[in-house]
């Protein structure tokens, strides 16, 4: 059971990862382009960004203590 956790939270962290390296090649993406397009994200969105980078800051405290 322990091997099972450890694996669901390991794929949990990878995909919020990629969803954040996602975020922020978009934001780059909109600022480089030309001219420069707003960065507009929907509310859903912003939930979902905001619990893959409070996600990965909450495995990274995890790991360390």
């Amino acid at each position: 059971m322990h091997n099972l956790m450890n694996f669901v939270t390991l794929f949990i962290f990878v995909y919020s990862l990629l969803g954040t390296i996602k975020l922020i090649f978009s934001f780059i993406s909109a600022m480089m382009s030309t001219p420069p397009k707003p960065f507009e994200l929907t509310n859903i969105q912003m939930i979902v960004n905001g619990g893959f980078i409070s996600y990965i800051i909450t495995y990274i405290i995890y790991l360390f203590s």
